[in-house]
């Protein structure tokens, strides 16, 4: 390559990048000689300089290793995600806008929000599923929250064994719904069930009873289940909560003469909102995906009394063979949450912000 008045590159492949003293014009100096000084580039970017017009250009050099990386370790968990959950999401999306009923064929056709349309206008099975739904949430956080909360007080005093006993009320959180309610179905039995043969032999039960007979009973007993199977989870997250309250503010609560009923409204409610707001969205959020215990405790009954949207779609899907229906109503879940979530993370930051 030719000359260049500030970069030169010599046999070895490297660059020279020749700096010039200022002139001194006050002693009336000469120029000095320019200095040299060699710095190594790669052949591909030697073979990437151009020429134009008196100046020499460089090329974009390739990412460097700290750029790709971690995209290179991460490829193959993006890869999974994307197979696992994206490509299903996008492709429910694309199924909600056809007409698609395996009951009929194979063939489907584009339809845009009819599916949509039709599940809030003129399913009234979709719109119970909703009230269902709500009916089970409201009274199952409500016990959670206040059954977690009052064990998890408990816990947090200085008591012998606490680790220990902490763990033993764990255990049903780790129970698989699945497994919970087939264990929670035998003890439900009509005339095998342990809570009727003890009910008897207590007096209490004068026959057999059908838990799942009647509406109301069986939203009790469905509730039931649900307080047992995740009450120790809101009980691990406010135990969290209140082990991060520093013990200074309740001494000095003491000192002060306040009660411990007193430093349980000023001190401890108020510095466990956030803690208790972020363990009731997200049993909001699981319990709106209510499926595994209705499916096997009553398969939606007596009479779709139990039928929650998540079973409603299963059913709708599976049972029903309308795919592209199915996958409206799952995108309505979705929408439903996501709304929810929102609007309790609004609610939240009203109250902070009125709060400071």
């Amino acid at each position: 390559m030719g000359a260049h008045p500030g970069i030169c590159i010599n046999e070895m492949g490297k660059i020279g990048v020749s700096s010039k003293n200022r002139l001194d014009n006050s002693a009336g100096r000469g120029q000095s000689q320019p200095t040299v000084r060699n710095v190594a580039v790669s052949p591909r970017a030697v073979s990437g300089m151009e020429r134009g017009e008196g100046r020499v250009r460089i090329a974009a050099f390739a990412p460097s290793r700290k750029q790709w990386e971690p995209v290179a370790f991460a490829s193959p968990s993006l890869f999974l995600i994307g197979l696992v959950i994206l490509f299903p999401l996008a492709y429910a999306f694309y199924l909600s806008l056809m007409n698609f009923d395996l009951s009929v064929g194979s063939e489907y056709e584009y339809v845009g929000a009819r599916n949509y349309l039709e599940a809030l206008l003129r399913d009234g099975r979709f719109l119970g599923s909703v009230w269902n739904t709500t009916v089970i949430i409201v009274p199952s956080l409500a016990l959670e929250l206040l059954l977690g909360l009052g064990i998890a007080l408990l816990l947090n005093r200085a008591i012998r064994g606490r680790p220990i006993v902490t763990a033993l009320l764990a255990i049903p959180a780790m129970v698989s719904p699945v497994m919970a309610a087939m264990a929670w179905r035998m003890l439900y039995g009509v005339k095998f069930g342990a809570i009727n043969n003890l009910g008897r032999q207590l007096g209490l039960l004068d026959v057999y009873f059908d838990w799942f007979a009647n509406p109301f009973i069986s939203i009790v007993a469905v509730v039931l289940v649900e307080v047992w199977h995740n009450t120790p989870f809101m009980m691990l997250v406010l135990l969290a909560g209140l082990q991060s309250i520093p013990q200074e503010l309740y001494d000095a609560a003491r000192a002060d003469g306040a009660t411990p009923w007193q430093g349980f409204w000023s001190i401890t409610l108020p510095l466990l909102k956030f803690t208790m707001a972020v363990g009731v969205m997200i049993r909001m959020i699981d319990l709106t995906k209510l499926f595994g215990l209705i499916f096997i405790l009553t398969f939606g009954g007596p009479g779709g009394a139990t039928e929650t949207v998540a079973f409603n779609t299963y059913l709708v899907g599976f049972k029903d063979f309308r795919m592209s229906y199915a996958s409206a109503l799952s995108y309505m879940i979705v929408i439903g949450v996501l709304i929810l979530t929102l609007v309790f993370v609004w609610v939240q930051r009203r109250r902070e912000a009125r709060a400071a």
